[in-house]
């Protein structure tokens, strides 16, 4: 990273009004809860694929990809309580904190996490062991 993308990066999280912590081997139980309550048996091996980086969205194909996402956001509100005690966990707020913020906040929080350099580790070793 660049001292101008890593000036970028810096700015963006002083704007935030959320802070959230590195992903830790505690936190491996209740992402894979979420993950295998709304991930469909037979695009289990896909998620893997696109999380280690074995696969790109190219090389797995459009309407698979778009399965994916469908059956995650069909699923959703069956994780919703676990999704805001993971958030909770992570970013030290309380769930009216976190909805106060924001209809975008838990989706960018999600994407954050997932996305975050810090939790790259985290994602390749979890996605190893479902």
């Amino acid at each position: 990273m660049s001292d101008k993308e890593k000036k970028a990066t810096e700015t963006e999280e002083a704007k935030k009004p959320y802070t959230l912590r590195r992903l830790d081997g505690e936190d491996l139980w209740p992402v894979l809860d979420i993950v295998g309550k709304v991930l469909p048996d037979d695009l289990a091996p896909v998620f893997t694929e696109i999380a280690t980086g074995e696969k790109n969205v190219a090389e797995v194909g459009g309407v698979v990809v778009f399965r994916l996402v469908s059956a995650i956001i069909k699923d959703i509100g069956k994780v919703k309580n676990e999704v805001y005690d993971f958030l909770t966990s992570v970013s030290g707020l309380t769930k009216d904190e976190i909805n106060a913020l924001g209809l975008m906040t838990v989706p960018k929080m999600i994407w954050e996490i997932y996305n975050a350099e810090k939790n790259v580790d985290f994602f390749g070793d979890a996605s190893k062991s479902s």
